[in-house]
């Protein structure tokens, strides 16, 4: 039996499909007020209109990052860097989404070029691995 990737949350982001080499966060679009959100909305919070369901795109500009020093917790390890950076990623469609960030500190300055990825998180009761997503620079 192969395994195989199961978004854990299939509401916020898809797995790539296709060509596609990234996945992709999924967000509305509201006409009326020409404004996208993340994650989906059921109505625009600005004009309270319909919204439609949309695929943002797989690659933003770094805005804000941080790092957490984070202790052992359990069997979850954060390796030699005993932490993991977040950042604030600025999509082209105008949404800035808060995301763990893949790498070290020395991948990350303000305006660097970011990529959805994945990671996985542990395995479904029918042994897919499930992932969720995190952001890394493109080189």
């Amino acid at each position: 039996m192969t395994s195989t990737m199961v978004p854990t949350d299939p509401r916020l982001f898809r797995l790539p499909e296709g060509d596609e080499t990234r996945p992709h966060l999924l967000g509305s679009y509201a006409p009326e007020s020409e404004l996208y959100f993340w994650p989906r909305r059921l109505r625009c919070p600005v004009t309270r209109t319909a919204v439609h369901d949309v695929v943002l795109s797989a690659q933003g500009v770094l805005f804000a990052w941080t790092f957490l020093h984070v202790p052992r917790m359990g069997n979850i390890s954060f390796g030699d860097t005993g932490g993991y950076g977040v950042g604030q990623i600025d999509l082209p469609e105008g949404v800035r989404v808060q995301t763990p960030l893949l790498g070290t500190t020395d991948d990350w300055q303000i305006g660097t070029a970011m990529g959805l990825t994945t990671f996985p998180v542990g395995q479904d009761d029918d042994g897919n691995e499930l992932v969720t997503f995190r952001f890394e620079a493109v080189r």
